[in-house]
């Protein structure tokens, strides 16, 4: 679930691969794994029958992500490939707590996780995977990353990967492989990024020391409202001023912009007439070589930053 779950080998992989999965559809993007820029070698998506995360996970469920996996992994199923998955935010939520010292051991730190994302969810502490890692000290405070994952979901797709076959060197929350595929271009003092996928949206600000510090995640529900890009650049100002305003040392340079073509552009016409320094766009295939049809709808984009990250 975190990045340190990631396995690693020695031996260099044939392919590369991310695999995004959505409520309602499943994208896997496969690159060849030559260093430099990279070429896509193909893109493949299934859409799903039935929503996955809205309900308790079912065998009829399982069975038909299994199956949509199958036919998205075509291809490098066989072949030794480092693939990456990526789930909605809503599936796996993070956190950064500002605590006056940490428990003092990993028990007690999960358990202070798991009483913390309870209270989010509204739901059993025994329902949700957690885990987390120290982020260092803050004017006196320690910020502490946690993450929290819905544990009868994560456990379903797990059982539907090996089903398939495949054995993913990680798997994690859509915000993370975004930060950490854009974390060299961004980072640079403080900052927010703003990604639409399919399912939810996400905002994560992160300090003049590259650290994440808030994150925020809702859910899509009004696909087809006129005005989803105001409201939704209404929450995400709202959040960013109350996070500068929390503390007179923050700062938040430069907005990002991360998602589908489309959206990343609506967005920005919101915000820039809003804001004093223009929105910046972010484009994952830019670490690519040619164009691809596709490669910037959808899930797609989470697909290949998933691929593509560390």
């Amino acid at each position: 679930m975190l990045p340190s779950l990631t396995k690693r080998f020695s031996v260099a992989p044939a392919v590369m691969a991310g695999i995004s999965i959505g409520r309602n559809q499943v994208c896997a993007v496969v690159l060849d794994a030559n260093g430099g820029k990279h070429e896509v070698r193909a893109i493949r998506t299934q859409d799903l029958s039935v929503p996955l995360f809205a309900a308790q996970p079912t065998i009829e469920t399982e069975t038909m992500l299994a199956d949509a996996l199958h036919t998205v992994s075509e291809g490098f199923r066989e072949l030794f490939a480092s693939v990456r998955v990526a789930l909605p935010d809503t599936v796996i939520r993070s956190t950064v707590l500002e605590l006056d010292e940490l428990p003092k051991t990993a028990a007690m730190r999960e358990a202070l996780l798991c009483w913390r994302f309870a209270k989010e969810w509204q739901r059993p502490e025994d329902s949700l995977d957690c885990s987390g890692f120290d982020l260092g000290e803050d004017h006196g405070k320690r910020l502490f990353f946690g993450q929290a994952g819905d544990r009868p979901w994560l456990a379903s797709v797990r059982r539907a990967l090996a089903r398939t076959g495949i054995v993913p060197w990680s798997l994690n929350a859509a915000a993370v492989y975004r930060f950490n595929f854009f974390h060299d271009a961004i980072v640079g003092g403080g900052g927010a990024l703003l990604s639409l996928d399919p399912d939810c949206w996400n905002l994560q600000l992160w300090d003049d020391k590259g650290r994440v510090r808030q994150l925020l995640t809702r859910l899509r529900e009004n696909l087809a409202a006129e005005d989803e890009a105001a409201s939704i650049a209404d929450e995400a100002e709202r959040a960013i001023l109350a996070y500068v305003q929390g503390n007179g040392s923050r700062r938040v340079g430069k907005l990002y912009l991360a998602g589908s073509d489309a959206e990343m552009a609506a967005l920005a016409r919101v915000f820039n007439k809003r804001l004093s320094e223009q929105t910046v766009l972010l484009h994952v295939d830019e670490q690519i070589s040619g164009t691809v049809a596709g490669m910037r709808d959808s899930l797609a984009p989470l697909a290949l930053a998933a691929a593509l990250s560390t």
